[in-house]
């Protein structure tokens, strides 16, 4: 009786643990894909070679907008990279969410990366 009781709390810890984990590691892999995004458009990278290198480091569903540094761009100016990417829970943690009326805002992950142009 005890372990019909305990079960469904269980679950739910461990779907939360498994997909809150997933969560935040795809948080940090784009935070750091977008900061090295910006590493190279503050190097006078192209749109494409940091798309590109957005996307070989957070993966190719990620959406990329960036501002790039250019041969005239001030010591003041940065370069800003910005990437967005969804997030799809591999438990039903969020739909058992929605049932108690809780509403979810991990399903895009987004995350800026600023760095100075060097001139």
């Amino acid at each position: 009786m005890e372990f019909a009781i305990v079960l469904p709390l269980m679950l739910v810890l461990v779907f939360g643990v498994i997909d809150f984990g997933r969560a935040l590691q795809q948080q940090t892999l784009l935070s750091a894909a977008v900061r090295e995004g910006a590493r190279t458009g503050a190097l006078n990278g192209t749109t494409a070679t940091i798309q590109s290198k957005v996307q070989g480091m957070a993966g190719t569903n990620a959406t990329v907008t960036s501002t790039l540094c250019t041969s005239s761009s001030t010591t003041t100016a940065d370069s800003t990279v910005t990437a967005s990417q969804p997030f799809t829970a591999v438990t039903p943690i969020f739909a058992f969410m929605k049932m108690f009326g809780v509403t979810s805002s991990l399903t895009t992950l987004t995350a800026t990366g600023v760095m100075a142009c060097t001139g």
